[in-house]
């Protein structure tokens, strides 16, 4: 069984933030200089690619700095080194063996901020978050650099070890889950976008340890990645907004019956989890 890091951590980015002094100083005209990973190998590299805009844009405009605090914004959290690494991160192994919780709350102790996805009475669906280093005051930049990569690397290992965990260990509850999302796949009647964001996320990681019939890690990773920035529409307010609501819902929930009518726990995953 291979669990591979790029099944975890995914969609990272790099950037500094500017703020020029010959236009109008506010929020609308900050800079956002980027540079994106796909794998914490990559991390330093992009840090590298970025500042190596910003010293090129540097030369052509002027960027307002302040000798005792630094970079300086219109938006005060954007200001010191406005330095910002983010990665995304799939938790789903730490959420079914009980451990998340805990993991998230150290975060919050290490300075970062991490966001789930939120929306149709949904919190933190999927178990997917974003994690970002939460300051950018008084510390320099390479130390984010490596601060963040620590901390993205300790969470890329503690979901590789709880995934584990849950094969060798935990084998009914990882059955349980995947056996749960597919009945629900098969036969619901209704289903809103990040509902189904919710319930593929156990067939997800199942995907990724070829543990389906019928369903690959290429296209798990695609529909998750194609729902997690939808725009959340705000609750029905009328009869009618709740009508247009139940139509779209019926209409996924059958093109969802249709597709996962097929998928099915293979031998493979059956050795596994007997």
């Amino acid at each position: 069984m291979t669990i591979e890091a790029s099944d975890i951590l995914s969609d990272g980015y790099v950037r500094m933030y500017r703020q020029r002094t010959d236009i109008p100083f506010i929020p609308d005209n900050i800079l956002n200089i980027e540079t994106t990973f796909h794998s914490l190998p990559r991390l330093h590299a992009a840090f590298t690619s970025t500042a190596k805009k910003e010293a090129e844009l540097s030369a052509e405009m002027p960027f307002a700095w302040n000798p005792e605090f630094g970079y300086v914004t219109s938006r005060p959290e954007f200001c010191g080194t406005c330095l910002e690494i983010s990665a995304l991160l799939h938790l789903e192994g730490l959420h079914l063996i009980g451990d998340l919780d805990p993991v998230l709350n150290a975060l919050y102790g290490l300075r970062m901020r991490c966001t789930g996805c939120d929306g149709d009475g949904l919190r933190n669906a999927a178990h997917i978050f974003r994690v970002t280093n939460a300051s950018m005051l008084g510390i320099e930049e390479r130390d984010i650099v490596s601060r963040t990569g620590r901390v993205l690397s300790d969470l890329v290992q503690q979901e590789t070890n709880a995934r584990i965990r849950l094969v060798e260990e935990m084998p009914r509850v990882f059955e349980d889950a995947i056996s749960r999302s597919i009945a629900i796949l098969k036969s619901c009647r209704l289903l809103s976008e990040l509902e189904f964001l919710d319930i593929i996320s156990p067939l997800r990681i199942a995907a990724e340890l070829e543990f389906l019939d019928n369903f690959t890690r290429e296209e798990a990773l695609a529909l998750t990645r194609s729902r997690i920035d939808l725009p959340q529409s705000p609750a029905p307010s009328s009869f009618e907004e709740q009508k247009e609501k139940d139509k779209r819902d019926a209409a996924l929930a059958d093109k969802v019956n249709r597709r996962f009518k097929s998928v099915r726990l293979n031998a493979r995953g059956k050795d596994w989890l007997s």
